[in-house]
């Protein structure tokens, strides 16, 4: 190489050595110190053309690359998650490499060493995280464009150190090459590990939440057992009185209504303390069951409050269906929409205020008629801690924990929109 070239080339990849080195003490994520080593390997092997290193330890360059490689690129593929089994297997053969290359090396092998077609190794990786990518990992683009580089330049080098056939005659080809993609895996190590993080914040966030549910739901259920006892006692002093007025006063009928009404009250507070107490206990396994019983236990939970506001709710069961699930949960994100749209009726103080549910094949929609969503934040909505409610009125998680809740447990999709007038929210089962 020459003087000028070789102190562009040492100040890069210092650089993007030192990024990955500090990122690592940072993070403490593995494939940055991977990386790092896989790099500083690689330009090791690159300054012992310039004969800065003795021909002896161009081996154990190329081991220690092809070692850290295959480390590097199950970790940032995070094929333990996409590929168990794949993930263990690219773990043994890279040990298997190490072996077999430094056995072949030990009993004069150095010439067959060279025959190896090396390319074929980022290849498969390439293959690998394309895959990966098709699963929903939408970082490993980035690992694809960085290695397709380097499967096309190792491709080149293989031609020309295998079968003598130069198609590109470019001295320092390999070395450009290093850089580039050095250079955008390194932002794509960055970019994997702000999505980790945010993944591990979200992840925190819905357990907190959980655990108040769960708190609550305790809570509930102490009030519930408080509560019991003098409702029963209640409902047996109003029994009395029936007993008492049929024997004594048999013309009077105005007590004994009011009576059987008090007695029809009582049933239903005791009923309602029931309904939330097994709304919030946490659910212990998946069980099959009805969209639409899931929808109708939540809306008894919260008609009295639409009825106290003069908010309509219309409810359509075009065609129910099953699914797999956590009926509590789905009970929660059904809750959490009716609960909103009813604070934007109350908010805007609408007309004719309005709630409409409807059940079709694979999807849930709820719409209601208050003022349309600002185009500005509707994209918005579903982020945490965002809220359009006045301060301390909204804490911004509601939307957010809906879908968290319909993501990760129920394999299912939750957009909105402006539509006719309506705030119109949808939730699409994925089959």
């Amino acid at each position: 190489m020459s003087d000028l070239f070789l102190g562009f080339y040492l100040g890069v990849f210092s650089i993007i050595l030192l990024f990955n080195i500090l990122a690592f003490v940072y993070y403490k994520q593995r494939a940055y110190i991977y990386y790092f080593l896989m790099h500083l390997f690689v330009v090791f092997l690159s300054l012992s053309t310039n004969k800065l290193f003795e021909s002896d330890l161009v081996i154990f360059f190329v081991v220690a690359i092809i070692f850290f490689s295959f480390l590097f690129a199950k970790e940032f593929l995070n094929l333990s998650s996409y590929y168990k089994n794949l993930d263990a297997i690219i773990t043994r053969i890279a040990f298997s490499s190490v072996v077999f290359l430094l056995a072949l090396y030990s009993l004069g092998g150095f010439n067959l060493i060279i025959l190896i077609p090396y390319s074929m190794m980022f290849l498969a990786l390439v293959l690998i995280a394309l895959d990966v990518y098709k699963k929903g990992f939408k970082l490993a683009i980035y690992f694809i464009i960085g290695w397709g580089l380097n499967f096309l330049i190792v491709l080149l080098l293989d031609l020309k150190r295998i079968f003598g056939i130069e198609i590109v005659d470019f001295i320092y080809l390999n070395q450009l090459g290093n850089i580039l993609e050095a250079v955008i895996l390194s932002f794509a190590l960055f970019a994997r590990t702000k999505t980790i993080k945010k993944e591990k914040d979200e992840k925190e966030k819905m357990l907190i939440h959980q655990s108040r549910l769960a708190s609550m739901g305790e809570m509930l259920a102490n009030i519930s057992h408080q509560w019991r006892q003098p409702l029963n006692r209640i409902a047996s002093f109003i029994m009395n009185m029936q007993i008492h007025i049929m024997d004594n006063y048999k013309e009077e009928k105005y007590l004994l209504e009011k009576l059987d009404e008090s007695q029809i009250q009582l049933e239903y507070m005791s009923s309602t303390i029931d309904d939330f107490t097994n709304f919030y206990k946490k659910d212990k396994q998946k069980e099959s069951f009805f969209v639409s019983s899931v929808v109708e236990n939540s809306i008894s939970i919260i008609l009295p409050t639409l009825k106290s506001n003069n908010i309509n709710l219309d409810v359509k069961i075009i065609k129910d269906f099953q699914i797999k699930s956590y009926p509590k949960e789905l009970s929660q994100v059904i809750l959490n929409l009716i609960q909103n749209a009813k604070d934007a009726l109350i908010i805007n103080k609408t007309a004719n205020a309005n709630i409409q549910i409807e059940i079709t094949d694979k999807k849930i929609v709820v719409q209601n008629n208050g003022e349309s969503i600002n185009e500005n934040i509707i994209d918005k909505i579903f982020e945490p801690y965002f809220t359009t409610k006045e301060k301390h009125k909204g804490t911004g998680l509601g939307l957010y924990m809906s879908r968290m809740i319909l993501e990760k447990n129920m394999n299912a999709s939750i957009s909105v929109e402006n539509k006719n007038d309506n705030v119109h929210f949808e939730i699409i089962f994925n089959k």
